[in-house]
């Protein structure tokens, strides 16, 4: 009986670890049926498709007229002028003749003293007194010649007073011009020191004399026009045209640019020896976030000078741009959406990631990464409006891409939802304006400065208005403009300058 006990006993351990096996063989497959019942249904829908950029930029702001002046020293010019007139002229042994007096004849020789320079306005006046000997002659009709004489030997010579005046202008090239006149030549006073009258032969010398001098310098008003002419003020508005087009850093990526186009001559003034041009300039200020402008892109050539008329603008007008990468408009978003979750029914979404991009046109792809009662990442496209009343940047026409259009099928018709839509629409949104007074602020303190050697710019700006967004493919641009007041003022000689005219 032992020995058929033993064959009974191993063949029940057989049977038992048989039922054990597929008992655990059935537990697994009970477990994976299980499983893939439970398993949440899965999308991954592929980006929306990206068109080129709408090539319509945002309307841009009507010019703005900036006032400003240049000065450039006349000295050289007056040296020039001093040293090109002779200071004597005239000469004493040559006779010239008497109008209407076939028998007399006069001669003279004059000096002057340095040029004294007067300005008042735009007038430059350019004066001097001389200092002179005159000599009558008469023929009679029986004997000699006979001559007398004035302001020879130790006697004071008689004075007189010239003056010259020159009215100054801009070319169109930016060149100075000047038009100039002889005013006066006349006594110095009507003292008998400042006659000269030979009684003898009733021959009035002083009169002959002043007009000779008149003549004489009547011929040197060109010189005058042509010495003021030759002062180089093209090189000195080129020079300020570079430095009012060159980009002003207002803070770590963020520039102001005046952009100026055209050159209007208001006019000119003289202040202590300088000349100083009254300008307006058209421009298209400029604020914006990114890179700093290449100095080569702004520069242009100095365009011709205009004179006469209003220019089209009005007060400072400026663009404020602010530059969002997507990747900082992503973050922004997240805080308001990512871990939330949205009841539809029996069914939730959980939202894990979200990321903003720009798909061309002006409008934007939202894609949502998203666990719940399903899982995958869906695309959601719309165009960003700035909504005023808010102060936010918003989507309202969020809605699916067609490509994730066309896989919600049964299972996950739910994330097609009005009520996801809605959801998304009213919080994927972030405040702009903020930014955009940062930027004012940042204006007024940067724009408030000097330019350029004796050039110093001058702002202020009001609150930004009209604010406008535009989606890119690169970014989101966000631009708004704000009113102010801007000029460009010169230092100023605190004392007037005495021009060093002498030889």
């Amino acid at each position: 009986m032992r020995m058929f006990a033993r064959p009974a006993a191993r063949q029940s351990t057989a049977s038992r670890a048989g039922a054990r096996g597929r008992l655990g063989a059935m537990l697994l497959i009970v477990g994976g049926v299980a499983a893939a019942c439970n398993r949440e249904p899965q999308i991954d829908a592929p980006p929306p498709a990206v068109v080129a950029d709408d090539s319509a930029a945002v309307t841009g702001l009507p010019a703005s007229v900036v006032e400003s002046e240049i000065r450039y020293d006349l000295e050289p010019a007056l040296v020039a002028l001093e040293k090109s007139v002779p200071r004597t002229f005239g000469d004493i042994a040559t006779k010239l003749p008497v109008k209407n007096n076939s028998r007399a004849h006069f001669s003279f020789e004059a000096k002057r003293t340095p040029f004294y320079i007067s300005v008042e306005g735009q007038e430059v006046t350019v004066s001097s007194v001389i200092e002179y000997e005159g000599r009558g002659y008469y023929k009679p009709f029986i004997g000699p010649e006979v001559s007398a004489a004035c302001g020879t030997g130790s006697v004071d010579r008689p004075r007189a007073r010239i003056r010259m005046q020159s009215t100054l202008g801009l070319r169109e090239n930016w060149t100075l011009r000047a038009r100039s006149r002889l005013t006066r030549v006349v006594p110095y006073s009507e003292d008998a020191r400042d006659k000269c009258t030979v009684t003898l032969f009733h021959i009035d010398v002083t009169d002959k004399v002043m007009a000779a001098t008149r003549g004489h310098l009547e011929k040197q008003l060109r010189t005058l026009d042509l010495a003021l002419a030759n002062v180089n003020t093209r090189e000195h508005f080129e020079k300020w045209w570079r430095a009012v087009s060159r980009p002003i850093r207002l803070a770590d990526s963020v520039y102001f640019t005046i952009n100026p186009s055209g050159v209007q001559l208001a006019g000119i003034d003289v202040d202590s020896g300088y000349a100083v041009a009254k300008l307006r300039l058209t421009t298209a200020p400029r604020i914006e976030t990114g890179f700093r402008p290449n100095d080569f892109d702004l520069f242009t050539d100095l365009p011709p000078l205009k004179s006469g008329g209003e220019l089209t603008g009005q007060g400072l007008r400026v663009t404020l741009e602010a530059e969002f990468s997507y990747e900082v408009a992503s973050n922004l978003l997240r805080k308001n959406l990512v871990g939330k979750k949205i009841e539809v029914g029996s069914q939730s979404l959980l939202i894990k990631d979200l990321f903003l991009s720009g798909i061309g046109g002006g409008r934007v792809a939202l894609g949502v990464k998203f666990g719940g009662s399903a899982r995958g990442t869906i695309y959601l496209i719309g165009t960003p409006l700035y909504d005023k009343s808010l102060d936010q940047l918003v989507v309202p026409d969020l809605s699916y891409d067609l490509n994730t259009s066309s896989l919600l099928v049964s299972g996950l018709a739910f994330l097609g939802s009005d009520q996801i839509l809605q959801f998304l629409r009213e919080r994927a949104r972030f405040p702009v304006e903020g930014h955009l007074d940062r930027l004012r602020e940042l204006a007024v303190k940067g724009m408030n400065r000097d330019l350029t050697e004796g050039v110093s710019l001058v702002a202020s700006l009001d609150k930004v208005e009209n604010v406008k967004v535009r989606a890119t493919v690169q970014a989101l641009l966000v631009r708004a403009d704000a009113g102010g007041d801007i000029h460009m003022e010169i230092d100023r000689p605190l004392k007037a300058k005495k021009l060093s005219l002498a030889k």
